[in-house]
């Protein structure tokens, strides 16, 4: 379709284009960062490994969902991801059904991280991660069978920003999209086949709700594999922290004309900022416990508290 409005009319589709020569120093520069993060977390006790671990995920799962507007309670989110990891024995699952469900999702992805992609697993992201309500009628566990738009504004004045392709075409696009991904594991740099992958999924958007929270997921698997190990890289944190970015660009390459240079130019280096970003946290963390090893016994309880409150904020 030659005026497509939106990449997944047009009669290629989706064949993307894109130079993977050009992403061959970023992608180097991934994997030499992930492997020192791995490295610094191996080098730890196996206690200290598993507290760093389980902080870098519970960022991760806060971050993620704030990405969508939501705000969660970090303690509820401590609790459940170090209850499924099996991690820091008397934890239980939270209350926070929220919490539980993204915990649930960023648990499964680790564990998890180095089998085929399906549908079903994807329905398990997706309901993981949107907890059934009463208020909403929202596919669960099942790909959306309603158009999807994404529109800004007011009743009458509202703004499409984008829409996806309509439900009749949805199985069929996601068996389309599985099978490549499954078929180019160990055939494309992580970052590059993260970012198709990526960009790929949110513009088929099959879900009724969890599209950007399963997307994400889907890209963090793909670096995982990549490495050969799950990553700990700090993924949508680099997207909270350039989102404005991150909408435009994604925007630019669902409307475009099917090059994804642009599109890949900047989400290999967000995935390298990931692994710099997890880096910075595990020696801040290191930092926070020598600091509290030195002053053991030292601090009163006032001073322990505001202490506490300060590390709390992380590296920033």
């Amino acid at each position: 379709m030659r005026n497509a409005k939106w990449v997944w009319q047009r009669s290629d589709w989706p064949n993307f284009q894109y130079e993977e020569v050009d992403f061959t120093e970023t992608c180097g520069g991934f994997t030499a960062v992930a492997s020192r993060l791995a490295g610094r977390i191996e080098a730890l006790a196996e206690i200290p490994r598993q507290e760093i671990t389980v902080d870098l995920m519970v960022s991760e799962a806060i971050k993620t969902m704030e990405i969508e507007g939501e705000r969660l309670d970090r303690e509820s989110v401590v609790n459940s991801i170090a209850a499924l990891m099996g991690f820091l024995p008397g934890k239980g699952l939270a209350w926070d059904k929220k919490a539980e469900g993204v915990a649930r999702l960023m648990t499964d992805v680790r564990q998890h991280w180095n089998q085929p992609l399906t549908h079903n697993l994807l329905f398990a992201w997706q309901q993981a991660v949107v907890p059934e309500s009463y208020l909403y009628n929202i596919n669960r566990g099942a790909y959306r069978d309603d158009e999807m738009q994404i529109v800004s504004g007011g009743v009458g004045h509202y703004k499409v920003h984008y829409e996806a392709p309509p439900p009749d075409r949805v199985e069929v696009e996601m068996d389309h999209f599985i099978d490549w991904y499954n078929a180019t594991q160990g055939r494309l740099p992580g970052p590059v086949r993260a970012g198709v992958a990526h960009l790929w999924f949110e513009v088929i958007h099959p879900f009724d709700d969890g599209n950007g929270r399963v997307g994400r997921a889907i890209a963090d698997q793909a670096l995982s594999q990549d490495l050969g190990f799950p990553t700990l890289g700090c993924l949508a944190t680099a997207i909270e922290q350039n989102k404005k970015a991150y909408y435009q660009e994604l925007a630019n390459a669902s409307r475009g004309d099917g090059n994804i240079q642009p599109w890949l130019d900047f989400f290999t280096k967000m995935a390298v900022d990931a692994q710099q970003i997890a880096l910075k946290q595990v020696d801040f963390i290191l930092d926070k416990a020598r600091f509290f090893g030195r002053f053991s016994g030292k601090l009163n309880a006032r001073q322990q508290k505001t202490f506490d409150v300060v590390f709390r904020r992380g590296p920033d």
